[in-house]
């Protein structure tokens, strides 16, 4: 099991025009922490190992993946069982991401999958060990075995009225 911080992303509109629907090609690995849209992604992923991202239940996260394959992708599930004060394990909700692959993960729905008492709870089985801080509250959390040749953005859907 790997360490390190998970950084919080603020999503980009997905159906906000043409620059804000866009998914940005592959260039280089990194997070579009500034959730502005656009065609490239913003930052190096750095010593970064997952992502917060505050959730409505209209927030997913797209992904490119390229000559390395992204590994195993664990979305933490934030609801505390009021029995024993615990979340399930990391293990619950896992993906893999295969070298040279696009796609997304989500919507998820904020009841199920936001961080209801981050500091207060401990993920068994987690490809990321590092422990929630105060910030991941009310965020999904979506952490990475391997992030050598993947790209992420969040994004968050309009709803129609």
């Amino acid at each position: 099991m790997a360490t390190g911080p998970r950084v919080t992303i603020a999503p980009a509109s997905f159906n906000a025009g043409a620059t804000g629907s866009a998914f940005p090609a592959y260039s280089a690995p990194g997070i579009d922490v500034a959730g502005t849209g656009g065609t490239a992604f913003a930052t190096a992923w750095g010593s970064n190992l997952g992502v917060m991202i505050p959730n409505n239940g209209l927030i997913w996260l797209y992904y490119v993946c390229g000559a390395t394959a992204g590994g195993v992708t664990q979305v933490l599930v934030g609801e505390v069982d009021g029995n024993t004060g615990q979340v399930l394990p990391a293990t619950t909700e896992t993906y893999t991401i295969a070298a040279n692959t696009s796609g997304w993960l989500g919507p998820w729905s904020p009841g199920t999958y936001n961080q209801q008492s981050p500091a207060n709870v401990t993920y068994t089985g987690g490809v990321n060990t590092t422990a929630l801080v105060a910030a991941a509250q009310n965020c999904v959390v979506v952490d990475f075995s391997a992030t050598t040749t993947l790209c992420v953005r969040a994004y968050q859907n309009s709803p129609a009225t």
